[in-house]
């Protein structure tokens, strides 16, 4: 779909203008919380107490309060420019003037009503109210305990404003005081109970725009689809329905949400790279799902095999000797008979030779101690080695004899006597017969049961530890790492 420059241009305007309105979003969202830093520029850092000025182009608060409802605070406004009045009447009048008594006075009452009432409070801003009076404090008293409605009330006496401190002390407010003052603002409800808020009016025109894109795309993938219906076709592209959805009506604080479609897209439109992340990112969910699915899958296994061993199906899993011949005609038990039977013939004993030597050697000379003849050369001296070297060749013959047998019986036995293949036969067939017999026995059949109930029970408790222990991730690696060899040498293939 991304093949062709015009449909890749494409893909990237929509995105861009995606974009635009994320970050839209975004600043509204902060615009209350950072109002301050847009009105006075200054970042405030809250670990060394230091402020940071930050130039701004131009003047966002001005623009930006309307959308929200916000309106500047009339008692605090009222505040400031009383403050600036009186600057003006102290510079045309002078500090002793009848004037400047009377906007002491009405500082004093003020600052006493702002105390108080707390105008702050409306826009959740009770902590710069707080600044305020520390700020007072420190500058009056030197200390943050006293009183603030004191130290406002000694700061705006004609004592404290006289002719030689008055534009250094006024010079002090208007720095560090009328800037907070300024911060504050009355913000207005709407019918609805909540404060006003026309993000609407910037959000609406994107919304509709996004809502016609949706349509359009995907009527045109189940055009192009035709396994999928228009239905379909809009499930599939289902995150772009977050870029219309009138977040500003339903879920304000929800409207970063869009963050999913535009960084899709943006990952769509070759403009970043998810790869890596999408990787990492189904591992852990097939991780974490992996883990419980497996564990649950095989413990359950184990625990039903273990319920049907100790409900005794496992003598009717072992057909009984009359029933050795299966329907496809195959004694599959009597195969496996056979096959032990070869395996220890021909595979084991030879490898015990000369244990089986050592075994024979002893039973000749028991044999022989039974005997009178052997007894009576044994005590004669000088014949003492001679009894000990017959046991030993008599041993060896035996054992080679067996072993000869039972080796050219393994290499070719077709060779063989008809005699000698229709024992071994017979041998095999034999064994597995009463192998069957003796297991279906109760006495054995319930030790069999117990063992292995006990054994599944370990093997649970092994393969939980073992899972915990390593991990699914591990699996999960050898399983990308398997993937990517594939894929190398898919492309080496191709090139």
């Amino acid at each position: 779909m991304f093949d062709k420059p015009l449909n890749r241009t494409y893909e990237r305007i929509m995105v861009a203008i995606a974009s635009v309105n994320l970050l839209l979003v975004l600043f509204d969202l902060t615009y209350i919380p950072l109002r301050d830093f847009w009105l006075l520029g200054k970042v405030r850092i809250p670990l060394i107490q230091r402020i940071i000025y930050v130039p701004q182009p131009f003047a966002i608060a001005p623009l930006y309060d309307p959308i929200k409802g916000i309106e500047p605070h009339r008692e605090t406004e009222q505040y400031i420019a009383m403050v600036a009045q009186l600057r003006q009447t102290i510079e045309t009048q002078g500090v002793d003037a009848p004037a400047t008594a009377a906007l002491l006075a009405q500082l004093r009452r003020r600052s006493e009503v702002i105390v108080d009432t707390d105008p702050f409070a409306l826009a959740n801003k009770t902590g710069t109210l707080e600044r305020i009076k520390n700020l007072m404090r420190l500058k009056v008293f030197g200390n943050r305990e006293a009183s603030s409605r004191q130290a406002f009330s000694r700061f705006w006496s004609p004592a404290y404003i006289n002719a030689n401190d008055w534009q250094q002390n006024l010079g002090w407010f208007e720095q560090h005081i009328v800037p907070l003052m300024a911060s504050n603002y009355w913000r207005a409800y709407g019918e609805d109970g909540n404060f006003i808020n026309h993000f609407d009016a910037i959000d609406i025109p994107f919304n509709l725009l996004f809502f016609v894109e949706f349509l359009a795309r995907t009527f045109w993938l189940s055009r192009q689809y035709r396994a999928y219906h228009w239905r379909d076709a809009m499930l599939w592209r289902w995150y772009d329905a977050l870029l219309f959805f009138p977040f500003w009506w339903l879920a304000p604080t929800w409207g970063w949400l869009r963050i999913i479609p535009v960084v899709i897209r943006l990952d769509q439109a070759d403009v970043i790279c998810l790869d890596s992340l999408e990787e990492q990112a189904s591992q852990g969910v097939v991780a974490a799902i992996a883990t419980d699915v497996s564990e649950v899958v095989v413990l359950q296994v184990l625990t039903q095999l273990q319920k049907a061993i100790q409900r005794g199906q496992f003598g009717r899993w072992l057909p009984h000797a009359r029933d050795l011949a299966a329907s496809n005609d195959v004694d599959e038990l009597g195969e496996v008979a056979a096959l032990m039977v070869q395996v220890v013939l021909y595979r084991v004993i030879p490898e015990l030779r000369p244990d089986i030597e050592a075994l024979v050697a002893y039973s000749v000379d028991q044999v022989f101690r039974q005997a009178p003849p052997y007894r009576r050369l044994t005590e004669i001296p000088a014949l003492q080695q001679l009894p000990a070297q017959w046991r030993h060749d008599i041993a060896k013959q035996i054992t080679d004899r067996l072993l000869a047998l039972i080796e050219r019986s393994a290499h070719s036995q077709a060779t063989l006597p008809r005699e000698g293949t229709l024992l071994v036969s017979q041998l095999a067939q034999k064994f597995g017969q009463t192998l069957i017999q003796e297991m279906q026995r109760e006495q054995v059949g319930k030790a069999i049961q117990e063992l292995l109930v006990t054994w599944l029970e370990e093997l649970k408790i092994t393969f939980v530890r073992q899972t915990h222990s390593e991990g699914i991730e591990t699996v999960l690696d050898q399983t990308r790492s398997l993937q990517q060899a594939l894929e190398r040498d898919l492309q080496r293939r191709q090139s």
